[in-house]
């Protein structure tokens, strides 16, 4: 007998088709079924594992056993009569085309009917998941205006670190001109110079001060030879729009920075304001030295601390006195003087207030078109009370200058201080787009928020600025409050030492003397009547052990259950010339001394309006 006749007789190539098209039948039937539970990827592949494993065996049991009409038994064991029958055999043949049939029914099933409907439902599916990712990346990214630029500044190629201002000169002056566009989104110089001496990536900067278009470029000093390379990147692209080398005497330099505003402003396909030649050298200078002077005190301004205020007035003045016409400059002392008394007491208010005003005059009568002196003069209308003349001032400096951030700043600050929370809150928010890393506009954004009562919110927007400004004293002192109206005490206790140790070393104790009062550990009400008698601006004096601002001063007081005393330093903030009492009154930490007839003459007496008033003081008039 040969061995094929006796795989035939002891049936094994029948069990071998029974069992593939049995295995077969099974594995797409698991393919199709064990998704739907959502079973893991690896049981599909380990039934076909399996079933191949079996094979083997399940032929080695069909050549042992044999089935016979007695049942399943050992070949040797089988008698003659005993062995499967040809009719037998016939019914497994029939069995195997029945199992074979019904299989590539399934087959054909799967694939003209379920098959469709699962690539349809995987395509939805899909679909679905890409549009959520889609979504969550829009939310996740902010939109960037087309017409958005920042301007870095251009590195100094002279070898000669005294040049360094005369390069970032060029950068602002730049940024100034394009800045006077209504079209174009500029960020501030605050933001833009915060990436100097840094080595961060294009898109890396566009994506922190969202903007599209980046302008970087070099300068190279050489006597009274300049040379200045200036390139415009589209940062969602990585692409050169345009990019320009100029040589010129330092004498043009003036011309040179106009030319090169106008001709990003033609790649940009915006009109840039003002006529072609003038814009910045309009209010500019041709003494060299005087420009330089200039450019030192811009910078020391922007940084709102003591010391450097005062020297930027002193380089300011050393710049006048090199240029008796140069009105930026005097525009430059007048910002500064405008808010030198909210940073120092060496002189009065009044005094400061007085020189702002008179350095802002003689810069418009120089130059008219200066917004630095409009907005410096609405400083001083705001604290002389005189609300519409100081929002009309900081229209103007908006209309010549769209992109001016600290314009908008100030506006935030006189619409919340005039009752306009909402229209505040938007100025605020249009400033902190314009220069997200100015530390001023974060802070002043912060109380806007805290206004609004949104402590968390205020908390979290400080602490962004915290983050690449730690010792950052105004921002440290927001997140104080806000941590200690959010209940949050310990914080609150660690924030303040931070800020006493950057703002005022006195105040050292501070810190745990008021977060142990207020958990019951201290005598509140002698702790209350000690600060109930600083005066406003206490804070900047080194003995004072106050690191506290006069404006929070009554919601500290609040909190430390003396609603009286509250009242009474509102009075006092009221009574002094720059104590900010506008800003105290719209925290809605005041509502228990609201409706007092003494508070509402507070109101009155700074012509303001009382946002919160109609609905904490209803029905009780």
């Amino acid at each position: 007998m040969t061995f094929l006749a006796e795989l035939k007789r002891r049936n094994v190539i029948r069990m071998a088709g029974l069992y593939l098209v049995g295995a077969w039948l099974i594995t797409q039937v698991a393919g199709t079924v064990l998704p739907m539970f959502d079973a893991p990827a690896w049981l599909p592949r380990s039934v076909v594992v399996l079933l191949a494993i079996g094979f083997i065996p399940a032929l080695m049991f069909s050549w042992v056993f044999e089935m016979t009409p007695d049942g399943l038994k050992r070949d040797a064991d089988i008698a003659p009569e005993q062995s499967i029958a040809p009719q037998t055999a016939r019914r497994m043949d029939r069995m195997i085309i029945a199992v074979l049939l019904l299989a590539l029914t399934f087959f054909g099933f799967d694939r003209l009917v379920l098959a469709p409907r699962r690539d349809a439902a995987l395509v939805a599916t899909t679909t679905k998941s890409l549009e959520a990712k889609a979504a969550t990346a829009a939310s996740a990214t902010p939109t960037v205006d087309r017409n958005s630029i920042a301007v870095l500044p251009f590195v100094n190629m002279s070898g000669d670190a005294a040049n360094e201002y005369f390069s970032d000169g060029i950068s602002e002056e730049i940024l100034n001109v394009l800045a006077g566009a209504p079209e174009l989104k500029v960020a501030a110089r605050t933001s833009s110079f915060s990436f100097k001496g840094k080595a961060t990536e294009v898109p890396e900067i566009a994506r922190a001060l969202k903007v599209r278009m980046v302008l970087e470029g070099s300068v190279r000093k050489q006597g009274d030879q300049v040379r200045i390379t200036a390139q415009l990147i589209d940062a969602d692209s990585g692409f050169h729009l345009w990019s320009e080398t100029y040589d010129r005497k330092l004498e043009d330099i003036f011309a040179i920075q106009d030319e090169i505003a106008n001709a990003i402003g033609t790649a940009l396909k915006v009109k840039i304001g003002g006529s072609e030649g003038q814009g910045a050298a309009t209010s500019g200078t041709s003494n060299v030295a005087a420009y330089d002077l200039y450019l030192r005190g811009t910078t020391l301004w922007h940084t709102r601390r003591e010391a450097a205020l005062w020297d930027a007035i002193a380089l300011f003045e050393q710049a006048v006195a090199g240029d008796p016409n140069f009105a930026q400059a005097y525009a430059g002392l007048a910002l500064s003087y405008a808010i030198i008394g909210n940073y120092s007491n060496r002189i009065p208010y009044s005094a400061s207030l007085a020189l702002a005003r008179d350095f802002a005059e003689r810069a418009l009568a120089l130059d008219p078109s200066l917004p630095e002196a409009y907005t410096a003069l609405s400083n001083v209308a705001v604290t002389e009370v005189r609300r519409d003349t100081a929002a009309a001032l900081l229209d103007r400096a908006i209309a010549l200058r769209p992109s001016f951030a600290t314009a908008h700043q100030w506006r935030g600050n006189l619409l919340m201080t005039s009752g306009d929370l909402a229209g505040g809150l938007a100025s605020h928010e249009t400033a902190t787009e314009l220069d997200p890393r100015a530390l001023v506009v974060s802070e002043n954004h912060a109380i806007a928020l805290r206004m609004l009562g949104r402590d968390a919110d205020a908390k979290a927007r400080c602490q962004r600025t915290l983050a690449f400004a730690p010792d950052y004293g105004p921002c440290l002192g927001d997140v104080a409050i806000a941590e200690l109206q959010l209940g949050e005490l310990a914080a609150a206790r660690s924030t303040l030492q931070r800020l006493a140790a950057v703002d005022n070393p006195s105040a050292s104790a501070q810190g745990r003397e008021l977060v142990d009062a207020l958990e019951g550990k201290g005598d509140r009400h002698a702790l209350a009547v000690r600060y109930a008698a600083l005066p406003y601006n206490s804070r900047l004096d080194p003995t004072s052990g106050n690191a506290i601002e006069g404006y929070d001063m009554p919601s500290v007081l609040m909190l430390l259950g003396e609603p009286g005393l509250a009242l009474d330093y509102v009075e006092k903030l009221a009574a002094e010339l720059g104590g900010t009492a506008d800003w105290t009154v719209m925290y809605p930490q005041m509502d228990p001394i609201r409706c007092e007839p003494r508070f509402i003459a507070v109101v009155k007496k700074l012509k303001t309006t009382d946002p919160h008033f109609a609905k904490v003081c209803q029905g009780k008039q």
